[in-house]
């Protein structure tokens, strides 16, 4: 049997999640319980939660006052950091899992996958010819963060997708 291709995992912790402060603190440390969730609802990668662990990276973290949107990869093996801010390097298929009160995870629809895979290519670029994955940015403030450097700023402008 094939390995499966490489999948982009968004995982929504909202304020009424147990999970919202580790969130905040440590989102690593969701990719293990996001995996658990994914093989328990059928949408699993790898043979194990270990593999799975192993196979993942980080690549964003987005906080705001009541969410934080974690967006990690499994089995993407050729991310390049030098390529990783262009759209057409950013076209994994998406799934999500929402913790919450309940805990969900399902395949997304179209609109969320583009959605997703652009936000990562515009976090890449804005975070400049430097940056490697997790970009992490902080709405919680209510302040916008500020791109000092980013690789291209007509990127930067809002695209509605």
């Amino acid at each position: 049997m094939a390995e499966p291709g490489p999948l982009r995992v968004l995982v929504i912790v909202s304020q009424r999640s147990s999970l919202i402060s580790k969130a905040r603190s440590s989102p690593q440390d969701l990719i293990t319980l996001a995996s658990h969730l994914l093989k328990k609802n059928g949408i699993s990668r790898g043979s194990s939660d270990r593999s799975v662990a192993v196979d993942s990276r980080l690549v964003a973290v987005q906080q705001w006052r009541t969410r934080v949107f974690i967006v990690f990869d499994i089995a993407h093996t050729e991310y390049n950091v030098k390529l990783g801010h262009l759209p057409e390097h950013n076209q994994l298929p998406v799934v999500v899992t929402h913790f919450s009160k309940k805990k969900t995870a399902y395949t997304a629809n179209p609109w969320v996958s583009r959605r997703v895979n652009h936000d990562v290519a515009m976090l890449h670029n804005a975070n400049g010819f430097d940056a490697v994955p997790p970009f992490v940015e902080d709405h919680s403030s209510g302040v916008p963060p500020s791109y000092n450097r980013p690789r291209d700023i007509s990127m930067l402008q809002v695209t509605y997708i």
